[in-house]
């Protein structure tokens, strides 16, 4: 049995707009800092050679623009761009779930969701200590299992921690 090395990147949707405080949470869009920040860091990751061979998105409006910025950036075909109702309001435990069913013929995925789980998410990781995962934060870790039904963060190695003030915009 073949062991691939696996990537997989948790990223907090970037700033949302709250001047129309009449709209409902999930239709939130993003505000001028978020239209700044997410085609920012997507074309960051793209440099880094850190890519999604599919991406999972929140449908919150702002976590799926952000996703499709990304998406964009990376050249992903739109199958690969999957609205997943249950991350808005995730648990950790949820987006384990939904990522140890990740087709395993995938080697890189990036999950688009929200606080404070991506930051409960962050610390589960060995060695990780984040008080908070900032708007258009990503978190990538690598794992080495032959297949997705097996991971979790206990089987992954924390790799970077990637977010916009970090590259000072």
């Amino acid at each position: 049995m073949q062991i691939d090395l696996k990537n997989i990147c948790f990223v907090r949707h970037a700033k949302s707009s709250w001047v129309n405080l009449e709209l409902e949470d999930i239709d939130r869009p993003l505000n001028k800092r978020g239209e700044r920040d997410a085609p920012y860091m997507a074309t960051k990751m793209v440099e880094l050679k850190i890519l999604p061979e599919i991406i999972l998105t929140s449908p919150a409006l702002r976590a799926r623009t952000t996703a499709r910025i990304f998406s964009d950036a990376a050249n992903l075909e739109s199958d690969r761009f999957l609205v997943k109702d249950m991350l808005y309001g995730a648990d950790v435990a949820g987006i384990v779930k939904m990522v140890q069913d990740v087709d395993d013929n995938i080697k890189s995925v990036f999950v688009f969701g929200h606080n404070p789980t991506l930051t409960i998410m962050a610390n589960c990781f060995a060695g990780v200590d984040i008080d908070n995962v900032p708007t258009c934060g990503i978190l990538q870790a690598k794992t080495m299992v032959s297949s997705w039904k097996d991971w979790s963060p206990e089987v992954s190695a924390f790799v970077g921690f990637y977010y916009p003030k970090q590259y000072a915009i």
